[in-house]
């Protein structure tokens, strides 16, 4: 299956960060069609990532958030079969970096985990354990991650319905704990944080989509995963779900419309010109959770891929609120796409 150019970064990250029709909440669990630790490895199938974002503390006192992706799959196309991608911010300067790497080799099909190497970037892991390494700019980052929570299947069965798109499976490992260094101008510091996983795979049909994507770890305990996936036509919306997983590990599918995002003002990108939403606010009034979501660094576009066309913003916020009547916070990653103008321009076929 061949697809076209100007939707190439619109599937895999459609795939990435959202769903179609939420499946209701019933009193009869579905069942489960991934299997784990088997379906950690890679698949079959048209478009696939593994996704890391997290937040880290140096022995400074200094925090740095960063995501880290990679893709495999027909979709990327023959001469590039799996792609990495990675950001990092360096909040108290107030830097964010962007690269990536091409890794023209195969993963391994028959593997229960994902091992990703090339270039001294390194995504190696099997659920349990992660090597998270890659090199941006004068930054590096060596990590190791430990899963500290079951892993969530979201829709309940983990098969999501991503409207006109399709389908795909889809797991997250809401929370892991993370030790390693970052080198900084050669200097090397110890860091420790927390971090959060998507896995994500199926055969979907490429669309013109936009999406607003969270994910969020509170301080209370619990996770969240919200999205609501629009037509970047007119935005006007056309599915959504997310899934919170409690302090005692009990999961709630939540329907699109228990779910709401709403922009609170707009940051506009020197660099692309791209205007973006800017700060939000979310609201799941059955949980009676109540949460305004900050970005840390303002520039967290990451623009200018030699191997995609479209432009998004992916970066950290900052949550505080209340649950239940009860303050909260915590931090978390918001991710957007569909507000790039040139994501609607017909191209022809490669």
């Amino acid at each position: 299956m061949r697809f076209r150019v100007a939707v190439l970064l619109s599937v895999i990250l459609l795939a990435a960060a959202c769903g179609g029709t939420p499946t209701p909440i019933t009193d009869i669990a579905p069942t489960p069609l991934v299997t784990l630790p088997a379906d950690e490895g890679p698949h079959d199938s048209v478009i696939e990532w593994w996704y890391f974002n997290g937040l880290l503390t140096d022995d400074r006192d200094q925090e740095y958030s960063y995501h880290y992706v990679t893709f495999q799959g027909e979709a990327v196309g023959a001469a590039v079969p799996h792609l990495l991608q990675a950001s990092l911010g360096d909040h108290k300067a107030g830097r964010h970096l962007t690269g990536e790497q091409i890794l023209l080799g195969s993963l391994d099909p028959d593997a229960a985990s994902v091992d990703a190497v090339v270039n001294g970037w390194v995504m190696q892991g099997d659920g349990e354990i992660y090597s998270l390494d890659f090199e941006l700019g004068d930054y590096s980052l060596k990590l190791t991650a430990v899963s500290t929570k079951p892993p969530v299947l979201h829709q309940g069965s983990g098969l999501v319905h991503l409207g006109p798109a399709g389908d795909t499976f889809y797991y997250t490992r809401p929370r892991l704990d993370v030790k390693g260094i970052i080198t900084v101008n050669k200097e090397q510091r110890p860091v420790s944080g927390a971090a959060w996983m998507d896995h994500q795979w199926g055969d979907v049909v490429g669309q013109r989509v936009g999406w607003d994507w969270t994910s969020l770890q509170l301080d209370d305990g619990s996770d969240l995963m919200a999205v609501l996936v629009w037509d970047p036509t007119d935005r006007a919306p056309f599915a959504g779900y997310g899934t919170l997983v409690s302090p005692d590990g009990s999961v709630v599918t939540l329907e699109q419309n228990g779910i709401f995002i709403s922009p609170i003002e707009t940051w506009t990108s020197p660099a692309t010109g791209i205007e973006y939403p800017s700060g939000w606010t979310l609201t799941v009034p059955s949980q009676a959770l109540n949460l305004e979501l900050t970005p840390v660094l303002l520039d967290s576009e990451f623009a200018g891929s030699s191997y995609t066309p479209a432009v998004y913003w992916e970066g950290e916020v900052r949550v505080a609120g209340t649950r239940q009547g009860r303050s909260v916070g915590g931090r978390g990653f918001v991710e957007l796409v569909g507000y790039d103008p040139q994501q609607l321009e017909p191209t022809s076929s490669p």
